[in-house]
């Protein structure tokens, strides 16, 4: 089990970073030039879903129809990601604080190719501790 799993962008120098992991909780951030994003996720028992949409995209190197999605129970984190033909795929990335006096919300997308998911979905499955 590790203590982070870093997808970085292939475009840009933004990243998506699983980190402190207790329990069924982790931080999520997003950490960009222009933009950062932190917020403490209860993952419950739906953790291995993430992990399952992360080998799914990685076994589906080639390109997927739609989007597959991943959401949070609580619903302060989820993402989406799509794909193209061309290898080219796109986390849509949602951010929310629904409790206490500023809530606030905020998405933001990072781009990836085909050719990382498998060392992204090895990161993420050794991160949630698989």
């Amino acid at each position: 089990m590790s203590n982070e799993a870093i997808i970085k962008s292939v475009e840009t120098g933004a990243s998506l970073v699983f980190t402190s992991k207790e329990g069924d909780c982790f931080t999520v951030r997003y950490e960009s030039p222009e933009l950062s994003l932190s917020k403490r996720v209860w993952g419950y028992t739906d953790c291995e879903l993430l992990v399952q949409l992360f080998e799914f995209m990685a076994a589906n190197w080639k390109g997927w129809e739609g989007s597959e999605e991943w959401a949070s129970i609580e619903g302060e984190f989820a993402l989406s990601g799509t794909s193209d033909k061309l290898g080219h795929v796109k986390l849509a990335l949602s951010f929310q604080e629904h409790e206490g006096s500023e809530t606030w919300s905020a998405s933001t997308s990072l781009r990836l190719e085909s050719s990382i998911m498998e060392g992204v979905a090895k990161q993420v499955r050794s991160f949630f501790g698989g």
